[in-house]
């Protein structure tokens, strides 16, 4: 098929995800490559207010999609949730921040217990890194770490941990 049939051919056949036009000869014996780019993929979307587009500016933030694709948000609480948020808008370009405990508390409506199970659910899932300024300090340095791996299975660890209870109460008997 000639390169002038395929590009009539490719008028009629618009409707499908690609275009004729992006087909290619290759080889000798002439298999067929297609090059599908970007835009012959992507559907057009409305845009509500283009005059209003989101544009980095001089400070800059952001959450990693991969919360929600490893799992992360089915296990969070709302207080690991608000405590991690404002750690993330907190954090300097090595996503360390500075707060003091109280600061945080008081931004997050957290109280000090709630504050505590959260820091400590939140490194226990390898999202954050504490480091405390002195041994009697409860202020410290809190890092954010890039998202890896999956979420922690608690319901799982649970049922281990309660069977391993259980056997060990019934064998010792």
């Amino acid at each position: 098929m000639k390169k002038a049939a395929l590009e009539k051919l490719s008028q009629i056949c618009d409707i499908f995800f690609f275009s004729l036009k992006s087909i290619k000869w290759a080889g000798r014996w002439g298999r067929l490559y297609e090059n599908i780019t970007e835009s012959n993929i992507m559907k057009k979307y409305h845009i509500p207010q283009p005059q209003k587009i989101r544009k980095i500016e001089s400070s800059f933030a952001w959450i990693d999609h991969r919360l929600i694709r490893n799992g992360f948000i089915a296990v969070m609480t709302h207080q690991d949730m608000a405590l991690y948020l404002f750690l993330i808008l907190a954090a300097d370009k090595n996503g360390v921040s500075f707060y003091r405990k109280e600061k945080i508390c008081e931004a997050v409506s957290l109280d000090f217990y709630q504050f505590e199970i959260a820091r400590d659910r939140l490194v226990n899932m390898k999202l954050i890194a504490f480091e405390s300024y002195s041994v009697l300090s409860p202020n410290g340095y809190y890092q954010i770490l890039p998202v890896e791996g999956n979420a922690p299975n608690y319901s799982k660890q649970l049922t281990q941990n309660i069977t391993k209870q259980l056997t060990s109460k019934l064998f010792r008997e």
